[in-house]
């Protein structure tokens, strides 16, 4: 594989040029919020959860390209998702990306194979990511 896949850079062109899910949710039982030490971004994230699945989920914030189209990746994958399943998938993400831990990245997500070979870039990618683990922390 290239140092960055085209198919990887097709995929987070495509979120950063129209980002889905973005904005807030007026009825909500989850949010979360990050602000990156590093670079000063951050990113809240609403979700209403109902018989624990994920239903509806939304992002905002203020960051790169990056984080945002990162952002919508991740939306894109939890929404309907189980919430303990989406739990799972977020701290195998965060170890992916952090220290290398194997884990087959579902559908879009597998943009995190070209990202992970950026350390540079990972504060950005797993913005949401965090901001999504911090809803649970309540």
């Amino acid at each position: 594989m290239e140092m960055e896949d085209p198919l990887h850079r097709e995929i987070l062109e495509e979120h950063a040029g129209a980002p889905l899910f973005q904005g807030k949710l007026e009825n909500f039982s989850h949010r979360g919020n990050w602000l990156s030490d590093r670079t000063g971004n951050a990113c809240q994230i609403d979700l209403l959860v109902q018989e624990s699945i994920v239903v509806e989920i939304r992002f905002s914030g203020q960051g790169s390209a990056l984080s945002q189209a990162c952002a919508s990746l991740m939306c894109a994958q939890i929404k309907g998702m189980d919430v303990a399943e989406s739990n799972i998938l977020c701290q195998n993400i965060l170890q992916f990306v952090e220290v290398g831990k194997e884990f087959t990245l579902p559908g879009d997500l597998v943009v995190y194979y070209t990202i992970s070979r950026f350390p540079e870039r990972q504060d950005c990618s797993l913005l949401a990511w965090r901001a999504f683990q911090c809803s649970f922390e309540a």
